[in-house]
């Protein structure tokens, strides 16, 4: 009975059950069931997007696909409304899913089997930057995954549109899916996927350059997304694309809140067909070199992808490729390349757009029956193609002919070896012709035993062989020989824009170069290299010289540039003979020229040229000369003579008759604007002095002469360097400025003045400028004086050396800057190292003095000079002053000095006044004579090292004798005062003032102590005054209790002094120091 009970209450539950699914599927199923599941799908499509959500059908099928419930949704779309805009962005044409009728009796849901037909995805990006795809507006935060875990058994997308425009990189995409098999698991924040897929790529385009058209493709793939991370991978992953198979890996990750995009790190390797790599990796402007082209080869690809890739931005790109013994033909003249190896990289750079794109070809060989031509290429930037790249090896000149400007030139036989260096934009087609030009190239072009015609000139051109140097349009020949419609030649030549200019791509050429013709035609030569012939050019003027003038300027067509050598032995001029001559005729379309001028003349080698505008007007123009002078050893007299030779009387008389209407090369010279640049070995001056390796440059436009340069290296060591204007008459010099400049590692002072006064041109260089002038020049001696020196010539000069010697003075770092005028040289600055110290003065050297004589006036300052070295050059002197043993201490010092250079340069102190102002510090004295003398009393211990305090005092120089009109000491043994007359030759009168009782009673390592520690030691009135007289060298005689005496001496030594500041003119202000 319980066993019927519990049967019957299990079949009651069963019924309830069955009643419950009936009355749930007739609910779904009513119209009720399926709005409520629209409002709910609508729901969560909002919950998760700002996407609009279009009308759409909803159908519950329990029967359908029984023991599955079929959910079908229809006509379901997402329009993105950003940006004031509705953008379609998803549209699925039907979805249908698959439940398990059993799951959902256990109260679960298990989608088996989603199959989407119809499916369409769009997305947009404007040229402004902005985007139209499913995200919308929102933006997902990581880890915000699907909140169940599921297993989908079966995904099935038929007829899948996808459509990516993006106007701001200017690329459009476009792929339609048949059919995609694939299973889906999401499960702990994962979602897995893999399957198959069949479809076809239907284009592929970026800046108007199409890559992939109607490409069918398939694809076996397996992919994972951690929705904690953002991040997807590809592994595994097989897609075929033009009946080749390439192997996809990577991932993508979401960026950052700060970043729009994804993050790329994908690649694919595989390989691909060769015209296809082609299309994708060269630029567009290079496509039509593959117009028509066909190849069975492969090429080996390897695609990378990294970087943020979004609306706005694109990531970094590399693509790849190789190939071995790839083959392409052409259908028209027979062109084909028959083996090729081929390794590449395509680069989208730093900036991940056309513009820093890079495609290197780091190895590129061609096989031929000629033998291999290798490459090495890169081009940049693809939105204006830039190749770099050098080409070396061997092909068949028809070959060559058929890629390098086709159509300008027909090749019959030969061969061509070359070695180029290419740099330069790419043409912009096919045709060469026009954009040839644009490319620089650099190397060499070997071509042997060639033959070929230019058919715009009917120019034929057999036997040729020549080892062509390639500079960009200009063409070095060597060793060229030929025949060129019938005439044989040899050349070494250089062209520029020759090819352009015989096929009229170009209207001028540049010839230059040596030639040698077997038989020239010059008409028949006009005819093949001139351009249209131009108007027969009348004379202006009358007379020979007119006429010859108009048959030089109508000699060669305006387009046609030469420059063409001439040799002769001997070129025998009005003045002067030309020896060895060589000599280039020129014309540039404007003016003829005579060029590359060389020979001997005056013992040296001279090279100029001449020119005059191409007459194309009738009118004869000024000639512009320029001339360049190289000797080895010359007399600087002897060179300004020659330089200043005017015209020969004869040639002037037959001129002024008529007799010689052509115009000779000197008188054009003479009368016409130029340049003359002179080299010299070395330059002998009157002085010894010599100038070695001078060059220098004059500019003479009218009567305007300038020196641009001037550089010389000095007999004892020096460099030089000088500019310079003046105003000249004829050759004749009436004013100048130079500006020079000495470099020195040791100077010797005396030599450079010896130096600038052997620069004293002849005299009738210079047209003095007024009739006073002419005659003082006319009552100076013969060797007058020098042009640097007179005012005829101011110049700047400035001297620099690291050591310096003037006599027996020796220093470092020795600057000088001074001014040359009229009558004097001004020095405006002098400083160097010496003594221990710094010197430094300023002064006036007279000029215009009598020969052998050269007043000079100076003022000087020392710094902290050591006193030791000061004694040594007084030693050396043989000066009777303290030796550098007797004396320590540095001394300050300012001074005002005349004196008289004599011939080397040197003072007379018999000549040399000067006013000194100087303060001693740390002075000691050790064992001084004079010293000793006065204190005889005093124990030699005692007296033998002497130690003072600062002592600042005045002394008058007069020619060699010293005026000391007062010299207070102060010293660690008494107090002292020293007055009179010293001369450097010997004799003095001195009185000197001490204390006896200090001197013999003092604490002396008391007073040395407070000297050394700077404090001052009591000054004593009460001085005993010594008189110290001799009359030459040697022992003092000594006189006590002189103090009368020393006073009426010192009376007078101050009245000498006054008297002497009075009347000679000595600055006791240094106005030229401060």
């Amino acid at each position: 009975m319980k066993f019927f009970t519990f049967w019957r209450l299990l079949a009651a539950g069963f019924v309830l059950l069955l009643l419950l699914l009936l009355g749930g599927v007739w609910l779904l199923g009513s119209t009720y069931g399926r709005e409520q599941a629209k409002r709910l799908l609508r729901q969560r499509v909002s919950e998760n997007t700002d996407l609009v959500v279009s009308r759409f059908e909803v159908d519950f099928s329990p029967l359908r696909d029984f023991p599955h419930f079929t959910i079908s949704v229809r006509n379901f779309g997402l329009t993105d409304t950003a940006h004031q805009q509705l953008v379609p962005v998803l549209r699925v044409g039907r979805a249908d899913a698959h439940l398990e009728l059993s799951q959902i009796l256990r109260g679960k849901v298990r989608v088996t089997r989603l199959q989407l037909t119809d499916v369409f995805f769009h997305q947009q990006v404007d040229s402004l930057g902005r985007q139209w795809d499913l995200r919308g507006k929102r933006r997902h935060e990581a880890g915000s995954g699907p909140p169940l875990n599921f297993k989908l058994d079966s995904l099935v997308l038929r007829r899948l549109h996808l459509s990516t425009r993006n106007d701001y990189k200017h690329s459009t995409f476009a792929a339609m899916i048949h059919q995609a098999r694939l299973s889906a698991v999401v499960y702990d924040g994962q979602a897995r996927l893999r399957g198959t897929l069949a479809g076809q790529l239907q284009y592929l385009r970026t800046r108007g350059n199409t890559l992939f058209a109607q490409e069918p493709v398939q694809a076996q793939i397996r992919y994972r997304y951690d929705f904690r991370q953002r991040q997807g991978k590809l592994w595994q992953t097989y897609a075929t694309l033009n009946g080749d198979t390439v192997r996809v890996g990577g991932t993508h990750t979401a960026a950052t809140d700060r970043e729009t995009g994804s993050r790329l790190n994908l690649r694919m390797v595989g390989q691909q067909p060769l015209l296809d790599v082609l299309r994708t990796a060269l630029p567009p402007n290079l496509h039509a070199y593959l117009a028509d082209a066909h190849s069975p080869s492969k090429a080996h690809i390897r695609y990378t992808i990294q970087g943020l890739s979004g609306p706005t931005t694109r990531p970094h790109n590399v693509l790849t490729f190789r190939l071995r013994n790839a083959r392409v033909v052409w259908p028209d003249s027979g062109r084909a390349i028959r083996r090729w190896d081929l390794l590449g990289r395509l680069d989208n750079g730093p900036a991940h757009a056309p513009a820093t794109t890079t495609l290197s070809l780091p190895r590129c060989r061609i096989y031929s029956s000629a033998g291999k031509l290798d490459a090495e290429l890169t081009l940049h930037n693809f939105v204006r193609p830039y190749l770099v790249g050098r080409v070396r090896g061997q092909t068949e000149l028809r070959s060559l002919a058929t890629i390098v400007a086709p159509g300008l030139w027909k090749a019959q036989q030969g061969t061509a070896t070359l070695d180029l260096r290419l740099r330069g934009p790419l043409p912009t087609g096919p045709n060469p012709a026009r954009a040839l030009p644009a490319m620089r190239m650099h190397g060499t072009i070997g071509l042997h035993n060639a033959n070929f015609v230019v058919p715009t000139r009917h120019a034929h051109i057999t036997n040729l062989n020549v080892q062509l140097g390639l500079q960009d349009s200009l063409w070095t020949l060597r060793n060229l020989s030929g025949q060129l419609a019938g005439m044989r030649f040899r050349a070494n030549a250089r062209t520029v824009y020759l090819l352009d200019y015989l096929t009229d791509q170009y209207p001028t050429t540049t010839v230059s170069g040596r030639f040698v013709v077997e038989e020239l035609h010059v008409p028949r030569l006009r005819y093949l290299l001139a351009r249209p012939a131009q108007k027969r050019i009348k004379a202006a003027g009358k007379g020979n010289a007119a006429k010859a003038m108009t048959r030089y300027a109508n000699l060669f067509p305006t387009g046609l540039h030469l420059n063409v050598q001439l040799r002769c032995n001997q070129l025998t001029l009005p003045s002067d003979t030309l020896h060895d001559l060589a000599v280039q005729v020129r014309h540039d379309g404007r003016r003829v020229q005579l060029t590359n001028l060389t020979g001997r003349v005056w013992g040296g080698q001279v090279s100029g040229q001449a020119s005059w505008p191409t007459d194309t007007t009738g009118k004869i123009r000024p000639v512009d000369a320029q001339l360049a002078l190289r000797f080895g050893t010359i007399n600087y007299r002897q060179l300004l003579t020659r330089l200043s030779r005017p015209a020969g009387q004869k040639r002037a008389a037959r001129r002024a008759a008529g007799a010689d209407p052509d115009p000779s090369l000197r008188e054009l010279l003479l009368e016409s604007s130029g340049q003359l640049t002179c080299e010299i070995d070395r330059v002998n001056l009157l002085t010894g002095e010599n100038l070695r390796k001078l060059r220098l440059r004059f500019d003479k436009q009218g009567p305007s002469l300038r020196v641009p340069y001037l550089t010389f290296r000095t007999s004892d060591g020096g460099t030089g360097r000088a500019q310079a204007r003046a105003d000249i008459e004829g050759l004749r010099l009436t004013s100048a400025h130079a500006d020079v400049d000495f470099t020195y590692r040791t100077l010797n002072v005396q030599r450079l003045l010896r130096l600038l006064a052997g620069l004293n041109p002849p005299d009738d260089l210079f047209a003095p400028r007024s009739p006073a002038k002419r005659a003082a020049r006319r009552a100076e001696p013969a060797w007058g004086v020098s042009p640097l020196f007179d005012g005829t010539i101011t110049a700047q000069v400035r001297v620099r050396a690291d050591r310096v010697r003037y006599a027996v003075l020796q220093g470092t770092q020795f600057r000088l800057r001074s001014t040359l005028q009229a009558g004097s040289a001004r020095v405006e600055e002098c400083t160097l190292q010496a003594f221990g110290g710094d010197v430094a003065l300023r002064g006036r050297l007279r000029t215009d003095a009598e020969m052998g004589h050269h007043p000079l006036h100076v003022q000087t300052r020392l710094r902290n000079v050591q006193l030791p070295a000061l004694a040594e050059v007084a030693e050396v002197l043989n000066l009777n002053a303290l030796s550098s043993a007797n004396v320590r201490g540095t001394m300050q010092c300012e001074a005002d000095l005349r004196t008289d250079l004599d011939a080397e340069f040197l003072p007379h102190l018999s000549q040399t006044l000067g006013y000194l102002k100087t303060d001693i510090q740390n002075l000691e004295l050790l064992n001084v004579v004079v010293l000793q003398d006065a204190l005889k009393l005093i124990s030699k211990e005692r007296a033998g090292h002497l130690y003072f305090e600062p002592v600042k005092a005045e002394f008058f120089l007069d020619r060699g004798r010293i005026l000391i009109p007062h010299l207070p000491l102060h010293s660690n043994l008494t107090s002292m005062s020293v007055s009179g007359t010293y001369s450097l030759n010997g004799p003095a009168n001195l009185y000197v003032g001490l204390n006896p009782f200090q001197a013999l009673f003092g604490n002396n390592q008391k007073r040395v102590a407070r000297i050394q520690a700077g404090k001052r030691v009591r000054a004593v009135r009460q001085l005993l005054y010594v008189n110290l007289r001799r009359e030459q060298p040697g022992p003092f005689k000594v006189r006590l209790f002189k103090k009368k005496e020393q006073r009426e001496q010192q009376a007078m030594i101050e009245q000498e002094y006054r008297t002497l500041l009075r009347q000679q003119p000595l600055d006791t202000t240094m106005r030229l120091l401060q």
